[in-house]
């Protein structure tokens, strides 16, 4: 599941020039500040991913409010915690009393995340 969010976040991130058809190298190479923004985006998501599998740790909230008060990531961001919101959500239903204290926690957790992105 997750590998599948990280798959999409990294082809939604391919330059759309590498892609096509270049009539000459200078017009399809990217611009310092696009490889930047690039690499800014991946570590957040990266951190973000970290987050998930232990939102125990100091900052959590941080790092998800941070990439998800950003307008152009919110749907990405609320869409992953929603989807694992509801993968969790469904592992405690089936465990039922069984359910583990790292998936009872990530349950807060994304609710909480959720509740924070969504009140900017």
């Amino acid at each position: 599941m997750l590998k599948n969010v990280l798959l999409f976040i990294s082809l939604s991130l391919l330059n759309v020039s590498t892609v096509k058809a270049c009539p000459s190298p200078q017009e399809c190479v990217s611009t310092p500040f696009e490889n930047q923004a690039a690499l800014k985006l991946g570590q957040q998501v990266l951190a973000l991913s970290h987050v998930l599998q232990n939102p125990q740790q100091e900052n959590a909230l941080q790092a998800v409010t941070e990439l998800g008060h950003d307008q152009r990531y919110y749907i990405m961001v609320r869409g992953w915690l929603t989807y694992q919101l509801q993968a969790d959500l469904s592992i405690a239903n089936a465990a039922q009393e069984q359910t583990s204290e790292q998936i009872t926690a990530r349950i807060r957790f994304l609710k909480k995340a959720i509740r924070a992105i969504d009140l900017e």
